[in-house]
């Protein structure tokens, strides 16, 4: 609208500029009305945009109970939520409220998004379900296909490990190598990018994280080695790329090639399959990169294979590496270094980050410089002997896999002390939970060739050992285990803390569990009817406090191979499960 007049008293002009801006426009003024405000030209436009998520809410997603924004809730990855509805005191009343299957029967890794009641949950197979909270109701479902041929380069099975929101936008990342922007509202597909070639094995499993305005993805895939781990940003409105950094070299003359011997960079691996976490006060992120290939050779690749088995902090807003802290020099276990990053300030008022690797062993390390503070074994470890200067390992030669003979015993098994799923740190108790997998592993070489799109793993003789597994609590300043909840099955979901005094988890039995978070007294539980490998969140609909926990089995741990009776006296299945406290 436009109008020209006189000047107006200020208060008048402001009085008048809010009713402009509050009133319907057919009740502004008349059209031939004395103009207003004296502004040249006044204009409002409002969009309804439901469920938008902006950058402010992202960042302090942290402090926000009523949602769950983020993969780990707040860029810090901590899942740590200040709900306290659901508590110690109530939790024998917890009950289902609702059951979603998601109509696909593979490995189910992922967890539920909340955004003011709206839930957003993927599946196996790439489908995203945007869901009421209040109900289960379907609001609209996308699903993404699929090369039919894609199957034989999948390291564990048609896995997504969930979306990432922004604006009025929903992000997924696709086992065929694209990101799709999906309308937050209606489900419709608004850009798809490509960003590799799934028949080298390059897939993408993990949940995006948005940073800095910027949509950030890390690939899977090292297992068969044909491409390079890489971690790649794009612009959130279109998809075009911003920038890209690789987790190993890609040429002779890059500073990392020398410590990959033998050229065995050009098929090394390494790849950034979960998601990092961002401390927006330094723009850094934390990413980590995975086993280097092929996985349990290390006699052919000689050197640390850098960055293998690392988190590096990365400049959000160029991908520059700033420095980095690698767990496992030259990895013969498949050990991997993509395990989640909690940033935190411990109580002697240190930076850092904590990190529970599949080496078996949480670490305390100075998110400043990435200086070694303390490590502490988490289950049974026998591959290391000792540590030495910044918590380098010194590895035990009797538990290095060789060519003619089997390395049996060699503690832990591939899926690690700890596997992929997050854990979790309470700044009201200090403690870091970590789900523990206690297991080993029997492995003899042989000799392979890289061959593109095929497994390059050098191994004659892979046999696991009986799984068991669960809860420890450990100090997060000394590293002190200050509990331990041990159980039959191996801890197989992510956790969540509360500020009810809880901590939640899943298992590969399909009991859904919560513990008293100062004891790990088992509180409550609840049997789902399938193995749980997704991650529990909790928010609130409606004003009430929930819990959500996709479940299903599968994926990448190895347990229903060393279980094969197991599966005889139980079912697989897939969907998202949401509890609360009766009315």
């Amino acid at each position: 609208m436009t109008r020209t007049g006189g000047r107006r008293p200020a208060t008048a002009t402001r009085l008048l500029l809010c009713a402009a801006l509050l009133a319907p426009p057919s009740v502004l003024y008349a059209q031939d009305a004395e103009p207003p405000l004296g502004i040249d030209t006044l204009e409002a436009t409002f969009k309804w945009r439901p469920n938008y998520v902006s950058d402010d809410m992202l960042k302090n997603a942290d402090k926000d109970a009523n949602n769950w924004l983020n993969y780990g809730k707040g860029y810090d990855h901590q899942r740590y939520s200040q709900l306290t509805q659901i508590n110690r005191t109530n939790i024998k009343k917890l009950v289902p409220l609702w059951n979603l299957s998601f109509g696909v029967n593979d490995a189910q890794d992922s967890q539920v998004l909340s955004v003011n009641g709206t839930l957003y949950v993927t599946s196996s197979q790439n489908k995203v379900f945007a869901v009421e909270g209040s109900t289960g109701r379907i609001l609209w479902k996308y699903e993404h296909p699929l090369p039919a041929d894609i199957g034989p380069f999948l390291c564990c099975e048609a896995i997504n490990r969930g979306v990432a929101v922004y604006k009025d936008k929903v992000y997924m990342a696709t086992l065929d190598t694209q990101v799709v922007a999906l309308n937050a509202w209606s489900g419709k597909e608004e850009w798809k990018v490509k960003l590799g070639d799934y028949t080298s094995g390059d897939i993408y499993t993990s949940a995006p994280l948005v940073a800095d305005g910027k949509v950030i993805v890390g690939n899977s895939g090292g297992d068969l080695g044909g491409n390079a781990g890489r971690i790649t940003a794009l612009d959130p409105a279109t998809g075009k790329k911003v920038w890209e950094q690789f987790t190993r070299p890609t040429s002779p003359d890059h500073p990392q090639a020398k410590t990959w011997g033998n050229n065995s960079w050009e098929n090394g691996g390494a790849s950034a399959w979960l998601t990092g976490s961002y401390e927006p006060s330094t723009k850094t992120l934390f990413w980590g990169g995975g086993n280097p290939a092929p996985d349990f050779d290390r006699h052919s690749r000689p050197g640390d294979n850098l960055y293998s088995d690392s988190t590096i902090a990365m400049n959000v807003e160029t991908g520059e590496i700033k420095y980095h802290f690698q767990y496992t020099p030259n990895d013969a276990w498949d050990y991997s270094g993509n395990n989640e990053a909690i940033l935190l300030d411990d109580e002697q008022g240190r930076k850092v980050w904590l990190h529970g690797d599949r080496n078996g062993h949480l670490y305390s390390i100075d998110r400043t410089n990435g200086k070694c503070n303390w490590v502490v074994p988490i289950a049974r470890v026998n591959w290391v002997t000792s540590f030495g200067e910044n918590c380098r390992p010194n590895v035990n030669p009797e538990k290095v896999p060789v060519k003619g003979r089997l390395v049996t015993d060699i503690a832990p098994v591939l899926d690690g002390g700890k596997e992929w799923h997050p854990a979790t740190y309470s700044p009201k108790t200090k403690l870091i939970y970590i789900p523990f997998i206690d297991s080993s592993m029997n492995i003899e070489l042989k000799d392979q060739k890289f061959e593109r799109g095929k497994w390059f793993l050098r191994s004659k003789v892979l046999s696991v050992n009986p799984y068991t597994g669960g809860l420890k609590a450990f100090n997060a300043t000394s590293g002190e285990l200050v509990w331990t909840k041990p159980q039959s099955f191996p801890a197989t979901s992510g956790l969540v803390s509360t500020a009810g005094g809880l901590v939640f988890s899943g298992d590969a039995e399909g009991y859904f569990s919560a513990v008293a978070d100062d004891t790990g007294e088992e509180m409550w539980r609840f049997n789902v009817g399938t193995g749980i490998h997704g991650n529990p969140t909790t928010f609130t609909v409606n004003g009430k406090q929930v819990v959500a926990i996709v479940y299903g089995p599968g994926g990448g741990s190895l347990w229903p191979l060393a279980y094969a009776e197991f599966m005889k006296t139980h079912n697989r299945g897939g969907g998202v499960m949401l509890f609360g406290l009766p009315e």
